[in-house]
């Protein structure tokens, strides 16, 4: 197998693929606010934002630019942690769970109609494939 050769390959597919308009819809569900909002929505609890930038693997800057979008469009709220005072937590706001629910839903019809588009066999091999890349890269750590 000449893996120089499948390299070139895939550095060609994946400079089309930055030209897709619609490519973002899936992994848009894992960034910025939408996955804030997720995040938020699974734990169901108040949330230390360092734990969220932490999972999301950005800087705590790039999370308050995230929370303070969040906060003034009514979708969360900080509060001071009641067990340490130098503490700040995140909570959803009715808004944010509205939010939420839209996103999950337009996220989950969206992939549908892609899982779709590759077919049964291909559908389970992407996820199986996807699931191998994250493998790697967490035993590269």
């Amino acid at each position: 197998m000449d893996y120089m050769k499948l390299a070139l390959e895939l550095g060609k597919v994946k400079t089309l693929m930055v030209k897709i308009p619609h490519k973002d819809k899936i992994a848009d569900i894992q960034s910025g606010e939408k996955f804030v909002l997720g995040y938020l929505s699974k734990n169901n609890k108040k949330v230390n934002p360092k734990e969220i930038s932490s999972t999301m693997n950005v800087s705590t800057a790039r999370m308050s630019a995230i929370l303070n979008q969040l906060e003034s469009k009514e979708m969360i709220e900080r509060c001071v942690d009641p067990q340490n005072g130098r503490q700040t937590l995140v909570q959803l706001m009715p808004k944010g769970i509205q939010q939420q629910k839209i996103n999950e839903k337009e996220f989950l019809e969206y992939t549908v109609e892609f899982l779709k588009a590759l077919g049964p066999e291909d559908a389970i091999a992407y996820i199986r494939i996807q699931k191998k890349i994250i493998k790697f890269f967490e035993d590269k750590k």
